[in-house]
């Protein structure tokens, strides 16, 4: 429960305290459950019982935010359109363009549907 005066943040995790290894071990298990689960409402029905709403929508955003820069649209669209932070667009840049190819699969994922 957020009983501050300032803005509500979330709470940042340090990772150290989870060696990398069984961190990357616990990703892989959470990939497999995600390629076991057959239909989207499954899926769908795990990760609003993982996620709370607004980690929820903290990823939604991140694709969107993703898929208008693929479109083209500048930061101060985004930010407009999304009402996010210009360092949460730039992060998501960085992630697109140097990251490990994730997002660009996503979205071509998106745009099959």
């Amino acid at each position: 429960m957020y009983h501050g005066t300032g803005p509500k943040t979330m709470a940042r995790f340090n990772e150290k305290i989870i060696p990398y290894e069984t961190q990357d071990r616990l990703m892989d298990v959470f990939c497999y459950i995600l390629t076991e689960l057959k239909t989207k409402e499954e899926k769908k029905d795990f990760l609003k019982d993982l996620l709370n709403r607004q980690e929820r929508i903290m990823l939604i955003r991140r694709l969107m935010i993703a898929e208008l820069l693929s479109d083209g649209k500048n930061y101060s669209q985004i930010a407009k359109r999304l009402k996010c932070g210009k360092s949460t667009i730039a992060r998501v840049q960085r992630w697109l363009n140097f990251g490990r190819g994730g997002y660009k699969k996503a979205l071509k994922i998106e745009i099959k549907k």
